[in-house]
């Protein structure tokens, strides 16, 4: 019902909208059986029935260009009240206060407010030529609903603007998690595939001189696929529930960094991990990024290394935790940001947690360190 309604109110007829029309219409045929009827005698109809109809039809305009609906029911009751007398029937009052509110609803204040008060004026003309008495009731009454359509007028704009900044923030959220997963799904899918293709290739080679050795490297492949097929289903998981993620209990942290690395060492990497934790819990969203680091680095450690040694050192202190990779690198790619996603994602990931990412290179090696405070920084020392 209310979509139908919804619908009627949006239609147009003849470029007007089909709500006003209808107003107009059934405002007209009141208007014309009381003019018909002589209730009440305001002169001849040869009068009476033109500014009957010009006044309600006025209506039509009211909200496309409600001046226009002033003009036309403020002309046609001078015409009216210098012929006969003034128009004072009530379907003549509705149709002047529709017409007042409609002006100050849809007009910008100092617009609306000379528009509003020439009707008035009109009004109060009216009166002192038919000798009337009730200017103040003039005043008060069109006063009063010229003031309730700036009132709704007020409330309209602030209901607009709250439901630009609710789809505003919607597309935002939406954005963000779009980055979010994209991260997600670039760290995981990869780091996998890295490893695959590494491993693909010794296999390859072996298949050649001696099969048997491509025993482990097939191996290598078949664990890598099933941790990223785990990993994978587990951020769908989270994307089909109502929670969210949560770091730290279904998703790896610190301690999965271990798994990360042996990989990297069975596709001919030697890989030295360093971990010194303390004794203080780690946040979960902190667990999470290091993790994700880690393995964002070892990736680029597969990727754009040269087949020398790599250290990862992941030292926690009282006030921050440092994650350190670094490695030989093979020519200038490595030492750069912008050909791929990944230190992009590791500044992504780092950002919101108050961290900083330095990248340098000495000599043929190409070191990634990441700082993330384990304290919130309004109790950070300075």
């Amino acid at each position: 019902m209310r979509a139908a309604l919804l619908r009627i109110a949006r239609r147009r007829f003849a470029g007007f909208p089909l709500p006003d029309v209808l107003l107009a219409a059934v405002f007209c045929l009141i208007a014309v059986a009381s003019v018909l009827a002589g209730a009440p005698a305001e002169g001849t109809i040869a009068v009476t029935l033109p500014v009957s109809i010009v006044s309600t039809l006025a209506l039509a305009w009211r909200r496309r260009t409600p001046v226009v609906a002033a003009a036309l029911f403020a002309g046609a009751g001078l015409v009216q009240t210098f012929v006969a007398v003034s128009p004072g029937s009530l379907w003549a009052l509705a149709v002047g206060l529709i017409v007042i509110y409609s002006v100050a609803s849809e007009y910008s204040e100092g617009l609306a407010a000379v528009v509003g008060a020439g009707l008035v004026a009109v009004l109060l003309l009216e009166e002192r030529i038919d000798n009337g008495v009730d200017y103040l009731f003039i005043v008060v009454l069109f006063g009063g609903v010229w003031l309730l359509g700036r009132a709704a007028r007020s409330w309209r704009i602030r209901l607009s603007t709250a439901e630009r900044r609710q789809q505003d923030a919607a597309r935002l959220a939406v954005a963000e998690e779009r980055v979010r997963l994209a991260r997600e799904l670039h760290d995981v899918v990869a780091h996998s595939l890295g490893v695959i293709a590494v491993q693909a290739d010794a296999a390859d080679a072996a298949l050649h001189t001696d099969p048997l050795r491509a025993v482990a490297p097939v191996q290598a492949i078949r664990e890598s696929a099933r941790a990223a097929l785990t990993e994978v289903r587990s951020l769908l998981g989270m994307l089909r529930s109502d929670d969210g993620e949560h770091p730290g209990t279904e998703s790896p942290g610190i301690s999965a960094i271990t798994s990360l690395v042996e990989p990297v060492r069975a596709a001919g990497v030697p890989v030295h991990l360093e971990m010194q934790l303390g004794d203080d819990s780690i946040p979960a969203s902190v667990d999470l990024a290091a993790y994700r680091i880690a393995q964002e680095c070892l990736t680029n450690v597969l990727k754009h290394g040269a087949r020398g040694d790599a250290e990862v050192a992941v030292v926690q202190t009282r006030d921050e935790l440092t994650i350190r990779v670094s490695n030989e690198a093979a020519g200038t790619h490595a030492a750069t940001d912008a050909p791929g996603y990944g230190l992009v994602g590791i500044r992504e990931r780092v950002a919101p947690l108050g961290g900083s990412v330095t990248t340098t290179r000495d000599g043929t090696r190409f070191s990634v360190l990441t700082r993330i405070p384990l304290t919130p920084p309004r109790r950070r020392r300075r």
